[in-house]
């Protein structure tokens, strides 16, 4: 009991500044609210819309018959929306059973709608004891999650080798995200038109360039006529 404590103290430290970005994102979506509901359906789909893409890795502690602990990656992209969110997480890690010498692999996605922190998703799983025997199946989850943390609930449907048993069949699982990289794009009808100003925006700057540049050329051509003239005069 005394590691998985420690665990938790461990990620709570480290929780801060993430949650701390999250907090005002939040705010400042709650703040704009009230004026989104007032605006008519012309308007709402005028409105930007912006994404934001991130990855990271996953430390996690995993609890059932085996006691486990987990590392891998993890992919969001994240819908931010005033009234449906959609977050959509892709990972893939390890599990290892430091007990019984098992390790395994999972791979999946889960998902996140509107505001509720709910979370539900599948993966792929495989197992293995290092002795030969292996097993494999899907892995549906359901989870909650909240400022980088997230618990989740998973079952293990397996196949293969009877002989390894030191699996978790029924699992708890509790993870937190650390963020190594964030991106944020705007919808396309918006990347579009952010696009079409700065070409017409480049186009008339080299006009006005192409103007300045021939206006020197027609100021130029009277005064070379004029001192031709002159030197014809003068040899006269």
């Amino acid at each position: 009991m005394r590691p998985a404590i420690f665990f938790l103290l461990l990620l709570f430290s480290f929780h801060h500044a993430n949650a701390q970005f999250r907090l005002n994102a939040s705010s400042s979506l709650d703040e704009n609210e009230t004026a989104y509901t007032g605006m008519s359906y012309e308007q709402k789909s005028q409105v930007r819309k912006l994404y934001q893409h991130n990855r990271g890795i996953i430390l996690g502690y995993q609890r059932g018959v085996s006691n486990l602990i987990e590392l891998g990656g993890e992919a969001h992209w994240r819908k931010m929306s005033l009234r449906k969110p959609r977050i959509t997480g892709a990972n893939i890690n390890m599990e290892y059973d430091f007990i019984n010498h098992v390790v395994g692999y999972k791979a999946g996605m889960w998902m996140k709608q509107g505001r509720i922190n709910f979370t539900y998703g599948a993966n792929l799983a495989y197992f293995t004891d290092f002795k030969g025997n292996h097993r494999y199946g899907i892995n549906p989850a359901i989870g909650f999650r909240l400022a980088g943390f997230h618990l989740i609930n998973g079952y293990n449907i397996t196949t293969g080798d009877a002989e390894l048993d030191e699996i978790n069949t029924l699992y708890l699982s509790l993870r937190y995200y650390f963020p190594l990289e964030n991106k944020f794009t705007w919808d396309r009808k918006t990347q579009r038109k952010i696009k079409q100003k700065r070409k017409e925006k480049e186009e008339r700057r080299e006009e006005r360039r192409n103007r300045r540049n021939n206006g020197k050329e027609k100021e130029e051509e009277p005064k070379g006529l004029w001192n031709k003239v002159k030197e014809k005069f003068k040899k006269s």
